[in-house]
């Protein structure tokens, strides 16, 4: 695809659509969940014998990315496993009984099925006869795009209490990346596409998210995308059940970085702020490279960006509320929330806590 993006961006103006919308809601319960099991990145790169076969120190990735270690599940943990623990924990933070939840809407990348949506056994599991459920997926950008549609719900009067979750269990991918950087003949071209497979670790996300009745919540959502870079980062299953696709680590964080900083001015602007009225930086995170890039392109001091990736790994879409339950706003904070996924697509939302 790559000669075909050159091709179009020759002949087409290339602009990101983007998306915006008012908020109306906020967050009055959040949870995440981490398995037990740590993995070490020295211990993957030994796995596939990185230095005696391709030249590189088994501190290679946590010097890359800056990802020291990740949570893994079992094998036999389903995404929904995840998304129950971490939602009975905002459930009990929120304060509510899980028959007041008129929607459960599941973000998470991999699913429990193809059919029905693993939502439903979410609500199964809650207790939550009165939701209706579906799954929304977006890459890691996920909950934030589940976020905005449980505002739109909650602003036409559709809903008044909905759940958004996630369960990621990456190891899967990583799992199987591994089996195929193990085989002998594996060429220095593959496995530049493939490393970037072993930073995902496995988690639990939720929020119930209700309307807001001063001016607190969610001031603004703010979302583009960019098809003509979707085979950045990609993965399916071939035929033999393993995971096929690549990830372009250095290329998609160097785009994801240029639209966040081509957008920040103006969301700045729609939102009266300026970097220094920013309390608190919530971002999705890759790698603590990455972070400190985006504190830097946002303005926002890296003392006030709390930081997880080095010991969760990438939690793809379990980020955001991970981080919103590991390091709460204070009362009155504001909120800068970067977010981003393959695909390509962007995030920039604002909340007041």
């Amino acid at each position: 695809m790559w000669d075909k993006r050159k091709d179009l961006q020759n002949t087409v103006n290339w602009l990101p659509n983007t998306m915006q919308q008012l908020g109306v809601s906020r967050i009055t319960g959040v949870g995440h969940y981490l398995p037990d099991q740590i993995v070490l990145s020295e211990d993957l790169m030994n796995e596939f014998r990185s230095e005696s076969r391709f030249g590189l120190s088994p501190r290679y990735l946590s010097a890359l990315v800056g990802i020291k270690e990740r949570r893994w599940a079992s094998d036999d943990t389903l995404p929904s496993d995840l998304a129950i623990a971490a939602s009975r924990d905002a459930i009990q933070k929120a304060g509510i009984n899980p028959q007041d939840i008129d929607c459960i809407l599941f973000c998470g990348i991999e699913r429990d099925w193809q059919e029905p949506a693993t939502a439903h056994r979410v609500q199964f599991e809650l207790g939550a006869g009165k939701a209706t459920c579906f799954d929304l997926t977006n890459a890691c950008h996920g909950f934030m795009n589940g976020i905005s549609v449980a505002d739109a719900f909650i602003a036409s009067g559709t809903a008044r209490v909905c759940l958004v979750c996630t369960g990621e269990v990456g190891s899967r991918a990583s799992k199987s990346i591994l089996r195929q950087l193990c085989k002998p003949d594996l060429s220095h071209e593959e496995l530049k596409f493939l490393l970037g497979g072993l930073t995902a670790g496995d988690a639990g996300g939720a929020m119930i998210v209700q309307r807001s009745e001063d001016r607190s919540g969610f001031q603004r959502f703010k979302f583009e995308s960019a098809g003509q870079y979707a085979d950045l980062c990609f993965y399916s299953k071939a035929a033999n059940d393993e995971i096929y696709g690549e990830m372009h680590m250095q290329e998609i964080c160097e785009e994801t970085l240029a639209f966040h900083a081509n957008s920040i001015e103006e969301t700045y602007s729609s939102l009266s702020w300026r970097p220094e009225d920013v309390d608190c930086l919530m971002s999705h995170q890759v790698g603590t490279k990455v972070h400190r890039q985006v504190c830097r392109i946002t303005g926002v001091a890296k003392e006030k960006a709390p930081c997880i990736v080095d010991t969760t790994g990438n939690i793809a879409s379990a980020t955001i509320p991970a981080l919103f339950s590991l390091y709460p706003p204070r009362k009155n904070d504001k909120v800068l929330i970067i977010s981003s996924g393959s695909g390509m697509t962007i995030g920039q939302s604002a909340l007041m806590a």
